[in-house]
């Protein structure tokens, strides 16, 4: 009985630490990308499809793919968009390919978009 419950102490010993080791090195891939400047990190790419647009705002809302690149899975959710960008050629219901690159407030915001 003693050695189990001297098993069982251990294990729960070493398993959050193993689980801290591995959330820091995640933490830690993440953490350069935080530190890049808005045009210093490599574009993301991803696809989906536009549910709204907001041209005063300079914002869509786009329900995308997974982006393993950013480690994202599929989701719906506002991005700001690019001035470069020409809001008046996206519709709600597009399906779209974009990319993203990450602003200096830590944000990713759409740089293009084209329809597919």
């Amino acid at each position: 009985m003693k050695t189990i419950l001297f098993a069982a102490a251990v294990a729960l010993a070493v398993l959050p630490a193993a689980a801290m080791a591995q959330s820091s090195h995640s933490m830690s891939d993440h953490s350069t990308m935080a530190g890049a400047k808005h045009g210093e990190e490599a574009a993301v790419a991803g696809t989906g499809t536009v549910n709204s647009v907001d041209a005063d705002a300079r914002k869509v809302n786009v329900t995308h793919e997974p982006i393993a690149a950013i480690g994202w899975p599929a989701m719906t959710m506002d991005f700001a968009v690019a001035e470069g960008v020409d809001l008046a050629a996206l519709e709600a219901g597009a399906p779209v390919s974009f990319t993203l690159t990450r602003g200096a407030d830590g944000i990713y915001m759409i740089e293009t978009v084209q329809a597919r």
